[in-house]
């Protein structure tokens, strides 16, 4: 048997899934204590928040758990199974547990400073030119977080190699693809803040254009302009609770990530699958029109809120509920096509359909 079939089978693996929860476990205990070093973090539950939070880790372990269920075959017995202790081995918990020794690091040895520090060397002087008031959230929150989720990125990749090989992605590439994916989202978002990123701001225009038609066609009364520039952005403007609103539309809230991470998470399910290249196709192109849709659902349920009970649940619905609209549909939408390949109902329509065509012509 496969090397990382004998260590999946073991309490090698169970070993390495408690590495990752002591680290997030430990992260809830601090973080709702509001215990931690670093002083923004003190200032709300960021496991509340999907958006610039700490949500995701949640799903992320999820996942892990999820995905270790679904390839846990139940092994005969055999002492042969037994992963001997080698430097792989050792390696791989190293791996495992560096995301807790990183949190300790930072809350209990001093570490936070230094990260701080670094932020500010490599982007402060660029905050600091374009985005001065915002200074203290970028460097003292948003960027700490990023440099979380890459520990937990590059930790758990680093784990699935050591630990099962190449095969170990293909056995849990939906939750790398969630953890990495969304590092690399924030990584964006964070080094060019507010739609700066061009290639990727340009892709928020069209979901702005389609929230507009359809908030026009709802009967909202609003402007939608854009100004060209280096901070340029689709703003919608609108009348609510006595005072104008205007609201920018970057290629976050626009959701140019989640089609990202909907395209990275349906093409790993494809790897895993045998289906035909037409069948993936088709299923790619529904998913990719309803992920568009739920972004364009996002932005108009924003600005009903906004209108019907205020900036702050708008801005609440914003940073937690947003992200949990394209993370349910994804979910339905696996557990569908899951379905309909599992009982076969593309067969049987089909077969349904001719049986009836053809009860027909005998009539």
């Amino acid at each position: 048997m496969a090397p990382s079939y004998k260590l999946k089978k073991s309490w090698f693996h169970a070993l390495l899934l408690a590495c990752f929860v002591a680290a997030i476990v430990l992260l809830v205990v601090l973080d709702y204590a509001n215990i931690e070093s670093i002083t923004k973090f003190n200032e709300g539950f960021y496991f509340d928040y999907t958006w610039k939070g700490r949500l995701f880790l949640l799903f992320f372990l999820w996942l892990f758990v999820l995905e270790t269920s679904l390839n846990w075959d139940s092994p005969k017995e055999d002492p042969e199974l037994k992963p001997l202790i080698n430097f792989k081995t050792i390696a791989s918990i190293i791996c495992a547990l560096f995301p807790l020794i990183y949190i300790i690091s930072v809350n209990f040895l001093g570490l936070n400073q230094t990260v701080i520090d670094l932020g500010d060397a490599l982007r402060g002087d660029y905050w600091r030119a374009n985005f001065l008031g915002d200074l203290g959230y970028l460097l003292g929150a948003a960027w700490p977080l990023l440099v979380e989720y890459f520990v937990f990125s590059v930790s758990f990749l680093a784990t699935i190699l050591l630990a099962y090989g190449k095969d170990g992605v293909k056995k849990f590439g939906i939750t790398l693809a969630l953890i990495v994916g969304i590092s690399g989202v924030y990584f964006m978002d964070i080094f060019f803040p507010y739609g700066v990123f061009k290639p990727l701001q340009l892709l928020s225009l069209p979901t702005a254009a389609c929230a507009a038609i359809l908030l026009d066609v709802l009967g909202y009364s609003f402007t939608l302009s854009f100004s060209p520039g280096a901070k340029a952005m689709p703003i919608i403007r609108t009348y609510a609770g006595g005072q104008w609103y205007s609201v920018g539309i970057a290629w976050p809230c626009a959701g140019v990530h989640s089609m990202f991470l909907y395209t990275l998470i349906i093409l790993l399910l494809f790897k895993k699958s045998n289906m035909s290249r037409f069948r993936k196709l088709a299923y790619f192109i529904v998913g990719a029109i309803g992920t568009y849709s739920v972004n364009i659902l996002r932005i108009l349920t924003y600005f009903n809120i906004l209108l019907n009970q205020g900036i702050d649940a708008a801005q609440t619905f914003h940073d937690v509920y947003a992200e949990l609209l394209f993370v349910a549909w994804i979910l339905i939408y696996i557990v569908v096509i899951i379905c309909i390949e599992k009982f076969r109902l593309v067969e049987k329509t089909t077969h349904g359909i001719r049986t009836l065509l053809n009860s027909l012509k005998i009539l």
